[in-house]
């Protein structure tokens, strides 16, 4: 399988995937306490000035978490990102040079688009996944659900607005991926336990679908 789809299946399979705005040796932490409860996605979010060494240091301390670059804004961010180990490039909105880079590197980019033009441009640019954010932005669950019925194959991973409560509401609603925040951040205990609820939930979606 080439790189670029590999990146996406893994993404998808797992679908479950933390954010994290912290130093690096926090974020370390956390992505230990994830993995401890089958969650193998991560987003460094590129908001705080320590994240290039954060991603660095997931990729090379943990090499079965699938390390992700969130709030990416330009290319020289993105190439640094990918060259730094990142198989997501993850950006609140769409930028056609930021899915150049991508498409060149052959690494998944998610652009944050919020109306069917946005989607449709992202997409023909090669984007991997459409990336709803916050998870709220087209009027939630049901929403992202009429959204799809025109556009089927569309892939979305959406950010922001999911918990425990609600992920299943998400999976039903077609998401490829969902990322946590305050879930999968915190106390390590507390982290392990939502991972493998969370995971439980992803289970019992995908044997009620079969």
């Amino acid at each position: 399988m080439l790189q670029k789809n590999s990146y996406v299946q893994q993404i998808s399979d797992l679908n479950i995937m933390a954010v994290v705005r912290d130093t690096p040796e926090e974020t370390l932490r956390i992505a230990q306490a994830c993995l401890k409860g089958g969650v193998k996605a991560i987003e460094v979010s590129f908001t705080v000035s320590t994240a290039l060494r954060s991603l660095t240091k997931i990729s090379d301390e943990l090499p079965e978490m699938v390390a992700c670059a969130g709030t990416v804004l330009d290319a020289a961010t993105a190439r640094l990102a990918i060259l730094s180990g990142a198989k997501l490039i993850l950006s609140p909105a769409f930028s056609q040079e930021v899915a150049e880079v991508c498409n060149l590197y052959q690494v998944p980019y998610a652009p944050g688009c919020n109306s069917m033009t946005e989607i449709t441009t992202a997409l023909r640019a090669g984007a991997s996944f459409i990336k709803v954010f916050p998870g709220s932005a087209l009027g939630g669950t049901k929403e992202i659900t009429t959204i799809k019925t025109p556009i089927p194959f569309m892939p979305l991973l959406v950010s922001g607005g999911a918990t425990l409560a609600n992920y299943r509401d998400f999976l039903l609603a077609g998401a490829d991926c969902v990322s946590f925040g305050s879930a999968l951040t915190g106390d390590s205990e507390k982290i392990t336990k939502n991972a493998l609820l969370l995971n439980k939930t992803l289970s019992n979606f995908r044997i009620d679908k079969r």
